[in-house]
């Protein structure tokens, strides 16, 4: 008997949803499809029927977690002012590397080392994750009031994301946590200019 395509599509999201998480989790290189399938409770013959190869796999995994994180953000910061929406993202970014993200994790510091050698579609769709992060952080240095507010925001996404890919190389926590909170006080400086003409 055929499987619906509500069934059909049911399963390909299970699929995606897993490689998804054990790709953040594990890596890319130790995740493979029979990981994936088994971890989802489907056969590894199943894999070909919904992807064509493990790189589209990977390419719809990362749009997914950003997704995810995205949503994450958006209930968040409901009814935030805007430099209280922006400390909080700030926050929850850096502390993805404390555990303290359970839900989400960002792809471009937990797989950006093995992401620079995937193929260009791969590669193209993580970069579009990070225009994603600074059109996010724009929106909210626009309505804050900085001068430059694309290239603060710029600047704001990738401190925050080799942040949080240092403090996952530290081996002692505490280097992690100061990592992580100089990066705070980075991002606090670079918003100062606004603050100070705010208060002015």
């Amino acid at each position: 008997m055929k499987k619906s395509k509500i069934d059909t599509a049911d399963t390909r999201r299970r699929i995606l949803s897993t490689a998804s998480r054990l790709f953040l989790q594990n890596g890319l290189a130790e995740t493979g499809i029979a990981n994936i399938m088994s971890a989802a409770g489907l056969t590894q013959g199943g894999f070909y029927r919904h992807f064509d190869s493990k790189d589209q796999l990977i390419a719809e995994a990362n749009i997914a977690a950003n997704d995810q994180m995205f949503d994450y953000y958006a209930v968040a910061v409901a009814g935030k002012q805007p430099r209280e929406a922006l400390d909080l993202v700030v926050h929850l970014y850096l502390n993805q590397s404390l555990g303290e993200a359970p839900d989400w994790l960002c792809p471009l510091p937990n797989l950006g080392s093995e992401l620079r050698h995937s193929d260009p579609k791969v590669r193209s769709i993580a970069m579009d994750g990070y225009q994603r992060l600074v059109s996010f952080f724009t929106t909210l240095t626009t309505a804050i009031g900085v001068a430059e507010p694309a290239l603060i925001a710029d600047a704001i996404v990738a401190t925050m994301v080799g942040a949080v890919m240092l403090s996952k190389l530290a081996i002692v926590p505490a280097t992690a946590h100061s990592i992580l909170d100089n990066t705070k006080l980075a991002v606090n400086a670079l918003l100062q200019p606004a603050t100070d003409a705010t208060a002015a």
